[in-house]
């Protein structure tokens, strides 16, 4: 499989985002890099609608240095993608020009109606969503969709964004009521252009700096234990309370709050102002962030472009193929556990040994595909690495529960180790669910040993009564050595887990040998 560094830069508004990948001829991807640098671009555009010249030198000194990088890194294409400040100005053809004779780099200005798309295919390819409407904050301007059926049914852009607005109407370092109210009349009026908005109840998925910083503050403020922000929920309320405390406070007080950077402490109540508004005007329950948007949603037309697909199927397959990718793990092995676990797990299921959920069958796939992860750190505590990199790496389609039981999962060795290492995270699950991660744990270990060699030995499994033995029958397409004496092992913890005595029985094709 071929790979090749590439690049997207984000001519912003408000900021330059540079993120370098590595990409497969199967469409597979991992970042490589990521940098921000914040300019204001916005905030140069003057009363004649032009960038000026100060506006002009400071993007061209971070574009040169972002190529200086990419030079590093051997990126062999560079694509630039310019949003609002650029497209407003009337001197826009004249900045592309300096940009591309300094750089190299032919930037594309995107139209609102397109940003608003691309940050649509970023989250309907990295959330496992059917219905919603998403929400892009940035500089100088605010992006909508609102999609049904996993399908963009429509995009639009606000020309208002954290900065323009606060640049237009909270001049002072602490907003009056007044300045306020005046802010909130005109994003009410804008809404009010969009009356398909209105009452959607519609799931609202946020994207953007603003976003970010909002959950990084909510995250800290309830001491969270994941540092991810993908996939992580809030209540419409919980977004007001923050609005209602950053406005209250001067930009000197607001840049001690922790999660909220001080290059944007000045901009977060506007932007803020403008998200309640819209949450409000959706009339949702459920707001969700995405770290995933623009540069993302551009990344991922070229991935759906290589794989002959409009949507990706599985955004949950795709983050593991990526996974795999990434971390050098062996495919067929990985999917071979899975259908040997998912093999015994329905037949303990069949037979009344266990009770699992889709919930639970979910966990399992994620833990089976996976397990063997930790092994890319170190060969030793592997458990703990797998563990790990299973809170951090990043997995689509899943929520965060879902994440932290399939790390307990694929890292257990004992029911007493694994609650030391759920004990931050205890928010995630209740007690009832200690002995679902045993269960799951124990079954992922036992089909593991019976692939050990990665050689795919046993073809399949079955688990059948025998009075208050179960014998475990043992379909392999050749003899058996180390794969049996692994999982003996494990029969013993089956033993104490699932209070049965499990024996297995092996047949090798020619003989069926009792142990």
């Amino acid at each position: 499989m071929s790979h090749e560094l590439g690049a997207i830069v984000d001519l912003g508004s408000n900021s330059v985002r540079l993120v370098i990948y590595r990409q497969s001829s199967q469409g597979t991807q991992q970042e490589i890099d990521n940098l921000k640098q914040t300019v204001r671009l916005s905030s140069h555009l003057g009363d004649d609608g032009r960038i000026d010249e100060a506006g002009i030198k400071v993007a061209l000194r971070v574009l040169e240095q972002f190529c200086q990088l990419c030079r590093a890194y051997g990126v062999t294409h560079i694509t630039g993608i310019a949003t609002q400040a650029v497209r407003m100005a009337v001197n826009r053809e004249e900045v592309l020009k300096r940009i591309y004779e300094a750089t190299g780099i032919p930037f594309r200005v995107v139209s609102g109606e397109e940003e608003a798309r691309y940050g649509y295919l970023a989250v309907v390819n990295s959330l496992a969503m059917e219905e919603g409407v998403t929400v892009d904050i940035g500089g100088g301007s605010t992006e909508i969709t609102v999609f049904r059926g996993r399908r963009l049914v429509r995009a639009d852009s606000i020309p208002y964004g954290a900065v323009s607005l606060t640049r237009e109407f909270l001049r002072s370092d602490l907003p009056s009521m007044k300045d306020m109210k005046n802010l909130d009349r005109v994003i009410q009026r804008e809404l009010d252009r969009r009356p398909w908005l209105t009452g959607l109840g519609f799931p609202v998925i946020g994207m953007g700096g603003t976003a970010r910083s909002l959950a990084r503050i909510h995250q800290r403020r309830r001491h969270y234990p994941l540092l991810i922000l993908h996939g992580y929920e809030m209540w419409p309320t919980e977004v007001t309370a923050i609005l209602d405390m950053v406005r209250s406070m001067p930009i000197a007080k607001r840049r001690n709050i922790n999660g909220l950077s001080a290059d944007r402490a000045d901009i977060i109540t506007a932007g803020l102002a403008m998200l309640d508004q819209i949450l409000k005007r959706v009339g949702t329950s459920r707001f969700i962030i995405s770290n995933k948007g623009l540069r993302d949603g551009v990344l991922m037309e070229q991935v759906l472009h290589i794989r002959g697909q409009e949507l990706l199927p599985d955004t949950l397959m795709y983050s593991i193929e990526n996974v795999h990718d990434q971390f050098g793990l062996n495919r067929d092995h990985a999917f071979h556990v899975w259908e040997l676990a998912d093999q015994l797990l329905t037949a303990m299921v069949k037979h009344g040994l266990v009770v699992a959920s889709e919930e639970h069958r979910r966990w399992l796939q994620v833990a089976a595909l996976l397990h063997d992860i930790g092994r890319a750190i170190s060969i030793y505590n592997t458990s703990k690495h797998t563990f790990y990199l299973l809170l951090q790496i990043p997995l689509f389609g899943v929520s965060h529960r879902d994440r932290v039981m399939a790390a307990a999962i694929a890292a257990f060795k004992s029911t007493k180790q694994i609650q030391t290492y759920l004990s931050m995270y205890q928010e995630f699950f209740d007690e009832e669910d200690i002995p679902a991660i045993a269960q799951l744990g124990v079954i992922l270990r036992l089909v593991r040993a019976f692939d050990r060699t990665e050689t795919g030995a046993v073809t399949g499994l079955d688990l059948q009564p025998d009075g208050r033995v179960w014998k475990l029958i043992v379909k392999a397409r050749q003899p058996l050595g180390i794969e049996l004496d692994l999982a003996l092992e494990w029969t013993k913890k089956c033993r104490k887990v699932f209070q049965r005595e499990i024996r297995l029985e092996v047949d090798d094709l020619d003989r069926a040998a009792r142990i």
